[in-house]
């Protein structure tokens, strides 16, 4: 394999993907977890990431055209997606939802539990967002299926490295500072969600 090639491709990816600040995101809304389970998210997160970058990147852009989804789609979904998750970090400062469970007789109990956030909005679209995936389908053009491949491990080999380093760190977090940072994490997904939503409007004007 070229080394060369590979670095031309993990270098933008590392830099799409942004593993710090999905640590951020990782930590804040990990906040109620232990280490154990964080780190269970961690590789939830990780592993849902690749297999979704790798079947953008086999099926490429042949799978939107067949559903007939564009790409400018995807970015305004992924926008979406960001601003619910970053306006709830800004209202409530912690993760939790309401289960509810049916009974027997007809009623209803509803529990406090704590929300699976490793698929969605960890693994996508934080990790495996719009401008990674449209990154990979453009870099499997350009430099074939094995190097960008081996990019999207390194690049997540990498991020799941520093989520293993931020579950050791969490208990050096009061919990107030940890509500505090999951507000100023709100902030910065909603300015993303925001950016994602606009790159994505200002794609669907260049086919008007």
């Amino acid at each position: 394999m070229d080394l060369i090639a590979l670095s031309l491709v993990i270098m933008p990816l590392i830099v799409i993907v942004d593993p710090p600040a999905s640590m951020a995101l990782f930590l804040a809304m990990g906040s109620d977890l232990d280490k154990r389970d964080l780190q269970l998210v961690a590789i939830r997160a990780c592993a849902f990431a690749a297999m979704v970058l790798l079947t953008f990147l086999i099926v490429g852009e042949g799978l939107l055209d067949h559903i007939g989804v564009e790409m400018y789609s995807l970015r305004i979904a992924g926008g979406l997606m960001l601003g619910t998750v970053g306006m709830n970090m800004l209202k409530e400062g912690q993760k939790l939802s309401r289960k509810v469970i049916p009974v027997a007789s007809g009623g209803e109990i509803a529990v406090d539990g704590s929300v699976d956030f490793s698929l969605v909005p960890l693994g996508m679209p934080m990790i495996a967002g719009p401008g990674s995936i449209t990154l990979v389908i453009l870099m499997g053009t350009t430099y074939g299926f094995r190097t960008v491949a081996m990019a999207i491990l390194v690049v997540l080999s990498i991020s799941l490295t520093l989520f293993f380093v931020a579950s050791n760190m969490k208990n050096a977090v009061g919990e107030n500072s940890t509500r505090a940072i999951t507000r100023v994490m709100g902030l910065l997904i909603v300015t993303t969600a925001v950016q994602y939503f606009l790159d994505g409007l200002d794609m669907w004007q260049l086919t008007l």
